[in-house]
C-alpha cells in the first residue's frame, strides 16, 4: 500500500532562480613576456598566474654578464618584468624563454638503478635536467626503495624464459608493477614485471575499523621476468671495468689490483684498485660495468670511496657486485621464497639544503607513475596547455609532486620507449649517496644558450623577414600544413596565445657581450729587508727576529665579486707571537695598510670589489719584528666571466629588428599591443630618434628583417614605447632597487586599467608601483619634444612616477591613443566571438535582423560603460546590414558582412581654473 504525499500548511512559497550570467567582454589584461629565463622550456608560452607560479618553473633571473662601466652584474630583465607586471595589477600572462640552438640539459646518473631494453640489454639508468640550462649544476640525485610484502602463492617459469606467479594482495597486484621473490639462504632474486593479471579469487577481511580490505589472488604473468644474482665477483683479477658519467659518455677504468674476500663471506664487498687521478674517482652512488671475459657482465654500486690509497694507485672503491640472468640459478630450486612488491623514491638537493622527493614511482613503463616517464619543461606546458581537449586518462599524473612545494621537482626521466624495465640494485628505504652531474663542455653561459646576443634569440627564422600580408599564411603553413609541421620559435610563440593582448621583450634591450679572458697581473714584489740596528748600539741576544710565517695562501685564489676569501699562513714556533696581515693595490706595497694584527693564522675578508689586491704578513715577539712572507696576489674576478660592450660600440640594430618583428606580429593578429622599450643609457635625443627609426619605411634591413614599408603604417599602432628604465624596489629586497626596463610595470598598468575600468580608458595617470627613481631623469624642457615624438615618458610627479601621455607610434592622428587601439582590439575580438554564433544560419531576412540586433546590444554596453563618444547611441556607432553591403551574390556565396562603425571616446587631457582676483582684500574665486 502507497503511503499519501505530505500536505502543506497553507502560504505563500518563494522559488529563488539565480539570474542568468552576463555575457562578459573578451578578456584584454593577459600579458606575453619573450625573455631569458634560467630554466623551463624553451620558445614554449606557459601561462603563469603569480610570481610563485614563474619562479617554481623558471627560477631566478640568470646572470649575463659584468658591467665594467658600472661595475656591477647584469641579469636577465624576464623575471623582474613579470613580478613588475604582478606587482602593478596584472593577474595573467604567458611567459616564453628563448635561447641559442647551444642550450644543453644536464644528465644525472640514478644511484643503484640499472635500464633492461626490450632486447635484453643492460644499461646504467640516466635521468636529465627538467630543461636546459646551466641552473642545475649544482644539483645531486639519489634514489631509494619502498617495498610492501605479496604473499606469494606459487611460482614457476615457463619454456620461453618467462615466469608464472601466483600472489595474494590487497587489492591485488596492476600491470606495471614489479615484483621481486627472494630465496632464503641464496643470494639470487627474481624480477617480475608484471604484464599480464588474471583474478583467481577475492575476499574481504572485516577489520575493527576503516574501510573493508578486499584481498585479491591474482595469477601474474612476466615474460621478461630477469635474475639478480648477487655476492659475485668476476675470475679475472684485472676485468674490464666503465662507468657512464653525468654527460652519458662511458669512461673505461684502469683496473690494477681486484681484492676479493671470497664467496664464503657475506656480503662479499670487492675492493678494487683504479689507476686515476683523484679528482676522476667515480663518487659513491655510481654503478660499475664489470665484465669478464668469463662470467660475463658484472654491474658493482660504489659503497665507498678511498682517495690515495694502495701502493701504485690513487683510488680504491668497494661494493657488492651483481649479475643478470635470464635463467634460473639452481640453487632456487628447493629455497623458500617470498615476494613483495617495489617501488622507487627519487631524492634531489642543492648543496646541503632539504632536499625535495618523488615517491611511489614505478619500475615498468606500463605503470602510471613510470619514473622514466617524468614530464620534461616541455612536455608538462604542452599537456597543460592540452588538458581542456584531453581525456582525463591521457593527461600527466596530477601528483607529480615533490617534498618542497616552492619549485619544481628538477629532474625528468629519459623516456620509456624501448624499455622494458628498471632493476633496482643496492637499493634501501633511505637514500645512502648523493650524486651529482658532469656538466657537458663549455661556460655556463654557452650551455644556457646565450653566449651569442642578437636578434635570432628572439625571432623566428622562417619568417622574421616577411611583411604582415604573408606573415600569417606562412605561419599557419609551418605550423600546420608543411611535411614536417613545427612550432614558431621564440616571440613568434605567441601567435596562437588567443587570449594575450599585451606582448613585451625586456630582454631585447640589452648591451652585447663578449666573453673576456683573466688579463695579466704582475706578482708581488719581495718584501724589504728588516732595518739594520744603530751603529754602536748593543742588542739582547736572547731577541731574535721570528721567522717569516710562510707560506701565505688565499682561498679561493680568484673569488668573484662580493665572495668572501681566506688568507692563512704557517704558525711560527714560540709564545707571544703576534701576526700582521697588510693589503696593498700595488705589488710593491708602496700603498700597504694594515689589515689584521693579532696571535690567529688565518684572516677572511669580505665585502672586495673587482680588481687586484696584494697581502703579505710577517711576525713580531716581543717587539722584534719578522721579515715579511712571499706576498700572494688575489684578483677579484667580476661575477661572470662576459662583459658588456661599452655603450659608445653599441648596435641597435638587433634591437630595431625585434620591435619591427614583433610589431608586425601584433598587427597580423589584430588585437595585441606591444610594449616597448629603449636601453638604459638612451637620452631624449637618442630615444627620439629611435621612434623615428621605428616609423621610417626608409630604413636599413637589420638582422634580416626589413623596416616598415609604406603598406604597413597601420602597424604602427599596435606598438607604445616608454621610457626611461626606473629603479625597483622589490618584494624581500628593499634595501637594493632593481634597474630595469619599464614595459613590465607598463604592461601592469595597462592591465590594471583594464581590469577596474575598461579598455578603452587611456592607461596614463596611473601610478607605477614598486618605482622609486629614475635611469636616466630626463630634462623637464624635453618632456613636450618626446610626447610630438611619441615617447611615453615616465615621469616624477609629487603623488607617484607615472606616465601623462598614452600614444601609440601611428602616424594617424586619429589610431595614435593607445585607448583607441585596445578599443578596436576588443571589438575584434567581440565581433569574433558573437560572429561565431551565426555561422551555418539561414541567410534570410530575419537573419540580418537579428545579427543587426545582437551587434547593437554589444555596441550598446560599450556605449553605457562609455567606450563611444557621441551624446545619443546613433551618434556613437552604427551597425550596417543593408542590401548595400550584402548583395544577392554575396548570399548566394554564403556570406555575410557587417560594418560597425564607432566613435571612440576621447580622453580629458587639460583641465582648466581660471582664479581671479577682485579687491584690495585679494579675494580669490573661480569664474567659468
Amino acid at each position: 500500500m502507497s503511503r499519501p504525499a505530505a500536505r502543506r500548511l497553507p502560504g505563500l512559497r518563494f522559488e529563488m532562480q539565480a539570474p542568468p550570467v552576463a555575457d562578459a567582454l573578451p578578456r584584454m589584461d593577459v600579458a606575453a613576456f619573450v625573455g631569458f629565463a634560467a630554466s623551463g622550456p624553451l620558445h614554449v608560452p606557459v601561462v603563469v598566474e603569480d610570481v610563485a607560479d614563474f619562479e617554481a618553473v623558471f627560477g631566478p633571473a640568470p646572470l649575463l654578464a659584468w658591467d665594467a662601466e658600472r661595475g656591477e652584474p647584469v641579469y636577465a630583465q624576464l623575471e623582474p618584468a613579470v613580478r613588475a607586471f604582478f606587482r602593478n595589477g596584472g593577474r595573467r600572462c604567458w611567459v616564453v624563454r628563448v635561447a641559442g640552438p647551444s642550450a644543453r640539459a644536464n644528465t644525472f646518473p640514478v644511484p643503484g638503478l640499472l635500464r633492461v631494453t626490450e632486447g635484453g640489454g643492460v644499461s646504467e639508468a640516466l635521468a636529465r635536467a627538467r630543461s636546459e640550462g646551466s641552473w642545475s649544476d649544482a644539483a645531486q640525485v639519489a634514489s631509494s626503495i619502498h617495498r610492501e610484502p605479496v604473499e606469494l602463492v606459487d611460482w614457476h617459469t615457463s619454456l620461453d624464459g618467462g615466469v608464472e606467479l601466483t600472489v595474494t594482495a590487497p587489492g591485488g597486484v596492476a600491470v606495471g608493477d614489479l615484483l621481486r621473490v627472494s630465496f632464503d639462504g641464496t643470494s639470487c632474486a627474481l624480477l617480475a614485471p608484471v604484464e599480464a593479471v588474471e583474478a583467481v579469487s577475492m575476499e574481504t577481511v572485516p577489520t575493527w575499523s576503516g574501510p573493508v580490505p578486499r584481498r585479491v589472488t591474482a595469477k601474474v604473468l612476466a615474460p621478461r621476468a630477469r635474475w639478480l644474482q648477487s655476492d659475485v665477483a668476476p675470475v679475472d683479477t684485472t676485468p674490464f671495468i666503465s662507468w657512464t658519467r653525468g654527460v652519458g659518455d662511458e669512461v673505461s677504468l684502469d683496473v690494477t689490483a681486484l681484492d676479493d674476500p671470497g664467496p664464503g663471506t657475506t656480503p662479499r664487498v670487492l675492493t678494487l684498485t683504479l689507476d686515476l687521478d683523484p679528482e676522476q674517482a667515480p663518487p659513491a652512488g655510481t654503478v660499475l660495468r664489470i665484465v669478464d671475459a668469463s662470467t660475463g657482465e658484472h654491474w658493482l654500486p660504489v659503497e665507498a670511496v678511498v682517495l690515495g690509497q694502495g701502493v701504485g694507485a690513487a683510488v680504491q672503491v668497494s661494493g657488492v657486485a651483481s649479475r643478470v640472468l635470464t635463467s634460473a640459478p639452481p640453487e632456487v630450486a628447493s629455497a623458500p621464497a617470498w615476494c613483495e612488491r617495489l617501488t622507487l623514491g627519487l631524492w634531489t638537493r642543492r648543496g646541503e639544503g632539504q632536499p625535495a622527493r618523488l615517491e611511489r614511482l614505478g619500475f615498468c613503463p606500463q605503470h602510471p607513475r613510470h619514473w622514466a616517464a617524468l614530464p620534461t619543461d616541455v612536455e608538462r606546458a604542452r599537456h597543460e596547455d592540452a588538458l581542456p581537449s584531453r581525456l582525463p586518462e591521457e593527461r600527466l599524473p596530477q601528483d607529480w609532486r615533490q617534498g618542497v612545494p616552492s619549485e619544481r621537482f628538477p629532474l625528468a626521466g629519459p623516456g620509456a620507449e624501448g624499455e622494458a624495465f628498471s632493476i633496482p640494485l643496492g637499493l634501501t628505504d633511505q637514500p645512502t649517496a648523493f650524486v651529482g652531474c658532469t656538466p657537458p663542455p663549455g661556460d655556463a653561459l654557452v650551455r644556457d644558450g646565450l653566449a651569442t646576443f642578437g636578434s635570432e634569440l628572439f625571432l623566428d627564422a622562417g619568417v622574421k623577414s616577411l611583411g604582415t600580408e604573408a606573415l600569417l599564411s606562412t605561419a599557419d603553413f609551418l605550423r600546420y600544413q608543411s611535411t614536417q609541421p613545427r612550432a614558431l620559435k621564440g616571440l613568434h610563440a605567441v601567435m596562437d596565445r588567443l587570449d594575450a593582448s599585451l606582448v613585451s621583450v625586456p630582454d631585447a634591450v640589452h648591451r652585447p657581450w663578449v666573453l673576456t679572458g683573466r688579463p695579466a697581473v704582475p706578482p708581488p714584489e719581495d718584501g724589504e729587508p728588516l732595518p739594520e740596528p744603530a751603529w754602536g748600539s748593543f742588542l739582547d741576544c736572547a731577541l731574535r727576529p721570528p721567522p717569516p710565517p710562510e707560506p701565505l695562501v688565499a682561498q679561493p685564489e680568484e673569488p668573484a665579486s662580493g665572495q668572501a676569501f681566506t688568507l692563512t699562513w704557517a704558525l711560527v714556533d714560540g709564545t707571544g707571537v703576534v701576526y700582521v696581515l697588510e693589503e696593498a693595490t700595488r705589488p710593491d706595497f708602496s700603498d700597504a695598510a694594515e689589515v689584521y694584527r693579532g696571535p690567529l693564522v688565518e684572516r677572511t675578508l669580505y665585502g672586495r670589489t673587482t680588481g687586484t689586491r696584494y697581502y703579505r704578513v710577517r711576525a713580531e715577539r716581543g717587539g722584534v719584528t719578522g721579515p715579511y712572507a712571499p706576498g700572494v696576489a688575489v684578483t677579484v674576478a667580476p661575477q661572470a666571466r662576459w662583459r658588456l660592450v661599452a655603450t659608445d660600440a653599441y648596435d641597435v640594430g638587433p634591437l630595431l629588428a625585434v620591435q619591427r618583428a614583433l610589431l608586425r606580429m601584433a598587427c597580423v593578429r589584430g588585437d595585441l599591443l606591444a610594449v616597448l622599450s629603449l636601453p638604459e643609457h638612451y637620452r631624449e635625443a637618442d630615444a627620439m630618434a629611435h621612434a623615428a627609426a621605428l616609423q621610417s619605411p626608409l630604413g636599413a634591413e637589420e638582422d634580416g628583417v626589413p623596416p616598415l614599408g609604406f603598406v604597413e603604417e597601420h602597424a604602427l599602432s599596435f606598438g607604445a614605447l616608454y621610457h626611461p628604465w626606473t629603479f625597483v624596489t622589490e618584494e624581500g629586497r628593499l634595501a637594493t632597487p632593481r634597474r630595469m626596463p619599464p614595459d613590465g610595470t607598463a604592461c601592469g598598468v595597462l592591465a590594471r586599467r583594464t581590469l577596474a575600468r575598461g579598455a578603452w580608458v587611456a592607461p596614463a595617470n596611473e601610478p607605477w608601483d614598486g618605482v622609486v627613481a629614475l635611469n636616466p631623469a630626463l630634462s623637464q624642457d624635453r618632456w613636450l619634444d618626446l610626447q610630438e615624438a611619441q615617447v611615453n615618458v615616465v615621469r616624477q610627479e609629487p603623488r607617484a612616477f607615472l606616465t601623462l601621455s598614452a600614444d601609440t607610434l601611428a602616424t594617424d592622428p586619429e589610431l595614435r591613443p593607445i585607448h583607441v587601439r585596445r578599443l578596436l582590439s576588443l571589438l575584434r575580438r567581440s565581433a569574433l566571438r558573437l560572429g561565431a554564433t551565426y555561422v551555418f544560419e539561414p541567410n534570410d531576412a530575419s537573419f540580418r535582423r537579428r545579427v543587426q540586433y545582437g551587434f547593437e546590444v554589444l555596441l550598446g554596453e560599450l556605449f553605457i560603460q562609455g567606450a563611444f563618444a557621441g551624446k545619443t547611441p546613433a551618434t556613437a556607432f552604427q551597425v550596417v546590414t543593408g542590401d548595400a553591403l550584402n548583395t544577392p551574390t554575396q548570399a548566394e556565396q554564403g556570406r555575410f558582412f557587417v560594418d560597425l562603425k564607432v566613435a571612440p571616446s576621447q580622453p580629458l587631457t587639460f583641465l582648466s581654473v581660471r582664479l581671479v582676483q577682485s579687491g584690495e582684500r585679494g579675494l580669490v574665486t573661480e569664474v567659468r
